[in-house]
């Protein structure tokens, strides 16, 4: 190894050290964490929206409302003309997750929702559920007017399901978990709690990034949830990541174990936070500013992933800022880098050989057994994707036990955030995966 590369690499992992310490008193202010009840979110967005909404429409085109950044997921979308409602999941092992659902499209009746189907959306690390809904065109939306019923998780540890029966996410318990458990316990727990308050035998299942990781790792643990799909839709899956090239796994990964041991050290439990003291100065000062943006205003999920803003509107970008990176556990993070150092495997969290052993059996973590994901699954990917490589899909497709297809995005450019934000998501992504979900009304 060169000693540009072992420089590189030690300034890293002192800017991520200083950068995380400075964040300490920050992490547990967010406001945005608690539930909020409709009539106060209708009523918040209505003055909002009335205030300074018709200067939002531009040449023809919905112009991002730039006061999206400070609303929460729940005002969004009762703010687009969108009825919604707040539910919390108790997961077996206590964390209290928060769902939002859009019951039905704009304009259509309340009393149609009983036999409309249920989709269930997730998404991937450092985000929240608002990553469906911040383009006008966003999944969340275009589904549910065409007629689905849309249900949106967000993970343990986000901005909105820092919440626990009996731990306080201010200690270090609560933070104690990875995307292990993530698929272990909060998916079974939303898809009992969805079909269950839906009435209906089956669901869909639309994931991006580490949503899919969630939702393979549930099924190969609990195979029998398979019965509950009728057809898993995945967005960029982030399963074995031997060939990824983005900074995260390139840079961090190697030193994965160091930065954990610094973290636990100086007391950080929560990894990237949206409320810390960077991501503050960025919403504040930064705007749409493409030379910024690709500088010191670099969101921290575009600069973990290297993606560029290809066919982005550049006005969503402080609007991403407002919710963006919304926090996880620094054990998930390590979790992810175990999974790159390892090569082309997708395994259980690596305590070590002497507590592998009391979990395990075994002195390695086990992998997940993906052939044991037996629903109809169908992928989509970018050829630019740096965190979840064309190689990397390959082999994910190789292993699951009913992949039905591969589909490859017709953009040479496209990237693993362009399934979210891309202006081109709706043509190219959302109008193909329709058609590939059973019809909308049984």
């Amino acid at each position: 190894m060169s000693c540009r590369t072992m420089n590189v690499r030690c300034y890293f992992l002192l800017m991520m050290t200083l950068n995380h310490a400075l964040q300490c008193n920050d992490i547990f202010v967010n406001e945005t964490a608690r539930s909020v009840e409709t009539t106060r979110v209708l009523n918040k967005v209505r003055h909002v929206f009335r205030s300074s909404g018709k200067q939002f429409i531009v040449h023809q085109r919905i112009r991002p409302n730039p006061n999206e950044a400070s609303l929460t997921t729940a005002e969004i979308i009762a703010g687009r003309g969108y009825p919604v409602e707040i539910h919390s999941v108790t997961t077996s092992d206590g964390y209290i997750l928060e769902l939002h659902r859009i019951p039905y499209g704009k304009g259509q009746k309340m009393a149609s929702t009983a036999s409309r189907r249920p989709i269930f959306l997730q998404h991937g690390i450092l985000t929240t559920d608002n990553v469906w809904l911040i383009n006008q065109n966003g999944l969340g939306f275009v589904l549910a007017d065409a007629g689905y019923d849309v249900w949106m998780g967000n993970a343990r540890g986000n901005t909105y399901s820092r919440r626990h029966v009996k731990l306080d996410p201010s200690k270090e318990e609560y933070w104690n978990f990875s995307f292990d458990e993530m698929g272990n316990y909060d998916i079974p727990a939303v898809i009992n709690f969805v079909l269950a308050k839906t009435g209906s035998q089956k669901m869909s299942y639309i994931g991006h990034s580490m949503g899919c990781t969630m939702f393979f790792i549930c099924m190969s643990l609990h195979p029998e949830l398979n019965e509950k799909i009728d057809v898993m839709i995945a967005l960029a899956p982030a399963v074995s990541m031997a060939e990824s090239t983005a900074p995260l796994a390139v840079y961090q990964a190697p030193f994965a174990e160091q930065i954990k041991f610094v973290f636990d050290l100086i007391g950080v439990r929560a990894y990237e936070p949206v409320d810390t003291f960077w991501n503050n100065l960025r919403k504040q000062y930064c705007g749409p500013n493409l030379f910024l943006r690709y500088s010191l205003c670099r969101n921290t999920i575009f600069s973990s992933s290297d993606d560029e803003y290809h066919a982005f509107d550049l006005n969503i970008l402080p609007i991403i800022d407002g919710h963006n990176p919304a926090g996880t556990s620094v054990k998930t993070a390590v979790h992810y880098a175990q999974n790159y150092m390892t090569g082309q495997t997708f395994q259980r969290y690596d305590f070590g050989h002497r507590e592998n052993l009391l979990r395990y059996g075994q002195t390695t973590p086990p992998t997940y057994d993906l052939s044991k994901v037996t629903c109809n699954v169908f992928i989509f990917w970018g050829q630019r994707d740096k965190v979840s490589a064309p190689k990397d899909i390959a082999w994910l497709a190789n292993k699951l036990g009913n992949l039905k297809a591969s589909i490859m995005i017709e953009d040479p450019l496209w990237n693993h955030l362009s399934f979210l934000f891309s202006s081109d998501a709706k043509r190219l992504v959302y109008d193909k995966l329709i058609p590939l979900l059973p019809l909308p009304t049984s």
